[in-house]
């Protein structure tokens, strides 16, 4: 039995993370892999991806991740912005939605800090 939830567990969880249950009204999400940021204020990120700037806006629910942002956060009392997080040059992969003519980053990675 016990070997049974161990297995059973972590099947379950990456088929919720696999398959979301919600549908955005918005459309599909789309993904800019291998990007540099060009630009970043608290509300807006600017990306290069194959030689095309992308401004894309950002807010309290995009989801920023990557190695050591756990503890840049930590350290600004789990209240950091996006600014205190990227840095202008850092290589990023950003998920985004359509909305209407502008572009909502839902989730940023972290690929290499400048």
């Amino acid at each position: 039995m016990n070997r049974l939830m161990r297995l059973a567990i972590p099947v379950l969880a990456a088929s919720i993370l696999a398959f979301p249950t919600h549908a955005s009204a918005a459309g599909k999400a789309k993904l800019v892999s291998n990007a540099t940021i060009k630009s970043l204020t608290p509300t807006m990120l600017t990306v290069t991806a194959d030689g095309k700037d992308m401004s894309l806006t950002v807010n309290a629910k995009t989801n920023v991740i990557g190695k050591g942002l756990g503890t840049k956060s930590r350290a600004k009392g789990g209240k950091a912005t996006i600014t205190d997080l990227l840095s202008v040059r850092d290589r990023v992969a950003v998920t985004y939605q359509e909305e209407g003519t502008a572009m909502r980053a839902t989730k940023i990675t972290l690929m290499a800090a400048k």
